[in-house]
């Protein structure tokens, strides 16, 4: 019996040893950014504020602080008896949850406006949004969306002028072929729900058609009659249109062959040809300037010497 009278005695003053070295130990500040949580909204209602984090710097013993994980900490504002409309509510601390031996020291800012509003329910029409880029030499071409609309239930005062809702960002990057997306919808301040929570996205890709002008491109004689040759020291410039990707001079080059067609000629002389361009699959010629080119033709003998 002694003995565990004994052990009492010790556990005792064990734990009054600890308490007096949290509570005379050197102290430590932290800040924190804690949550702002509204309770006891009534019914048909909905409370909001634009003042989602407050920073709070409170002291502690330093063993405490560093133990606490401080994961739970908030502050939650009792909005019941609060009246329809704009409220300055100054935060208490009694309104902050935060870990026994932990002492609030200052409140940034130290009152949050809330609004409570009643809640309705409104139509409102779905707005896609994107991120990215297609694939290169491609765009959107179409776009739709399953439903149009979405029911929207929020604050009355937050929704009245608003007649669209966006959805989360769809990602395009790097797309050519349709695709489909289910997608939520982007959180507003004030609305509490959506009716249906998701959305399909349908996104069609085009090409991206461009034109370019392309100057300097040399023409090639086509046709001459053996023992005749000709020299063009003309140059033209074309206008094409193409997918973007494709519009590098060095595609065109590769792509396009202007020639003069001399297979009339006879006999040396000079000449005024019309140009011709080759058909291609992928460049379309909207332009040739100029459209005839000067032509020297003469003997093969005298070209070479």
């Amino acid at each position: 019996m002694l003995n565990n009278l004994h052990l009492k005695i010790i556990s005792v003053l064990i734990a009054v040893i600890l308490w007096l070295s949290l509570v005379t130990g050197e102290f430590q500040e932290i800040s924190l950014y804690v949550p702002v949580k509204l309770s006891n909204i009534p019914e048909g209602f909905v409370a909001v504020t634009d003042e989602h984090l407050i920073n709070i710097h409170a002291k502690g013993p330093k063993a405490l602080i560093s133990e606490e994980k401080f994961t739970d900490v908030n502050i939650e504002i009792d909005v019941s008896k609060m009246k329809p409309g704009y409220t300055n509510s100054i935060i208490n601390i009694e309104d902050i949850k935060i870990p026994p031996g932990i002492q609030v020291v200052d409140i940034q800012p130290a009152a949050i406006e809330i609004i409570v509003d009643s809640l309705i329910l409104k139509s409102m029409k779905v707005a896609p949004t994107f991120i990215g880029e297609p694939a290169l030499g491609y765009k959107v071409g179409s776009v739709n969306v399953y439903p149009e609309n979405v029911q929207v239930k929020a604050a009355k005062s937050k929704i009245d002028a608003q007649t669209t809702v966006e959805t989360l960002p769809v990602n395009l990057s790097d797309k050519r072929d349709p695709i489909t997306y289910s997608i939520g919808m982007k959180p507003y301040e004030g609305i509490q729900e959506y009716l249906p929570q998701q959305v399909e996205v349908f996104v069609v890709f085009k090409e991206d058609i461009q034109n370019k002008s392309f100057k300097t491109l040399d023409v090639a004689p086509a046709g001459l009659t053996k023992g005749l040759q000709a020299k063009i020291d003309d140059t033209i410039s074309v206008t094409v249109s193409g997918r973007v990707d494709l519009l590098e001079d060095d595609f065109i080059r590769s792509e396009l062959f202007p020639t003069v067609d001399l297979d009339t000629i006879r006999t040396k002389g000079k000449y005024l040809r019309k140009v011709r361009i080759n058909d291609s699959r992928l460049l379309k010629v909207l332009k040739i300037e100029p459209a005839k080119v000067r032509v020297e033709v003469m003997n093969e003998e005298i070209l070479r010497d």
